[in-house]
């Protein structure tokens, strides 16, 4: 078990996110697909630019059961870091660091590799950041801007539940193996390790990652737990109940089931195509309705679902 003293307790938990966590769990799923089927369309549709880069420098870290190096995945500095500021604290960890975890990395993993990445600590590093910076270009940067939204949404919604229902209820919901008790955060791991979090405990939603829960206990990082964001309306449309179509009209029945995550409007509109005014407009009959709730940060709206709106999308929801 992993156990994460937080000496002040929740206001010691912070959110963000990460492009440089994306782009490392991408190449971990190109060498394991078979694991998360829920991202073959996905993959088919962008079979021709996953083709392209040489990831070798990479992937070779990404072995089953292997160890995979911290330095490849810093901890976000901020809530919404650049993929940049990311790959400067890769290139910037310490060279104790980098020797010790390309260490951990190759144990077990035979001479050859050994070798490879040992003989030349900094080499190894710098050409993972040049396959890293590869994949980013050619796969995610152009996908990034809907990404960070579904990000963004899956960090409003656990703020949203946290200020209302308390860390220790919402942290189960993240994944089954982590869990809250007084000032320490567990995760159920097959290692035991005690982390003190004198900066405090980063929590970090990732949109490849499905059935798992990632964690970083370095020294030279601030701590972090990754879990899997739903990221529902990047892989799949949410469904929406043919009987609420009936009621609401197809539009404003999909803006609701949408509305499962709290989103801003122009990520309304992406979803069900049409344009922000038009979008807005039914926000604002779904909103005198009493089925949503919206909230305003300068200029730009958040939507949620009211309980109402929540009642009326599970009464609508057949049966299994």
């Amino acid at each position: 078990m992993i156990r994460y003293r937080l000496g002040v307790g929740a206001a010691s938990v912070r959110w963000a996110m990460s492009p440089m966590h994306e782009v490392v769990s991408l190449a971990q799923l190109l060498t394991e697909p078979q694991r998360h089927p829920m991202f073959h369309p996905w993959l088919r549709r962008r079979h021709h630019r996953l083709s392209l880069p040489d990831l070798s420098a990479l992937t070779v870290f990404m072995a089953d059961g292997a160890y995979r190096p911290d330095f490849l995945d810093p901890s976000p500095m901020s809530s919404e870091p650049t993929f940049e500021e990311g790959m400067d604290a890769l290139l910037a960890a310490p060279a104790d660091q980098t020797y010790a975890e390309l260490v951990d990395a190759t144990r077990g993993r035979g001479a050859e590799i050994g070798r490879r990445l040992l003989d030349d600590p900094d080499r190894a590093r710098s050409e993972a950041a040049d396959a890293l910076r590869r994949l980013w270009k050619a796969v995610v940067e152009p996908e990034w801007p809907s990404m960070r939204q579904a990000l963004r949404a899956e960090m409003l919604d656990r703020a949203i539940q946290v200020n209302r229902e308390g860390l220790r209820a919402v942290l189960p919901r993240l994944h089954p193996s982590a869990a809250c008790e007084g000032d320490t955060i567990t995760v159920e791991k097959t290692v035991d390790v005690d982390v003190d979090c004198p900066e405090g405990l980063i929590l970090v939603p990732s949109l490849f990652i499905t059935d798992r829960i990632q964690c970083t206990t370095s020294d030279h990082w601030t701590p972090a737990i990754y879990y899997p964001a739903s990221g529902r309306y990047l892989w799949a449309a949410p469904p929406t109940p043919r009987s609420l179509d009936r009621l609401l009209g197809v539009t404003r029945s999909r803006i609701l089931a949408a509305l499962a995550t709290p989103l801003q409007t122009t990520v309304v509109a992406r979803l069900v195509s049409v344009t922000p005014p038009t979008a807005s407009e039914h926000l604002a009959i779904l909103r005198d309705a009493g089925l949503i709730d919206s909230s305003r940060a300068g200029r730009t709206a958040t939507h949620e679902l009211t309980k109402a709106g929540r009642a009326l999308l599970d009464a609508a929801s057949p049966r299994s």
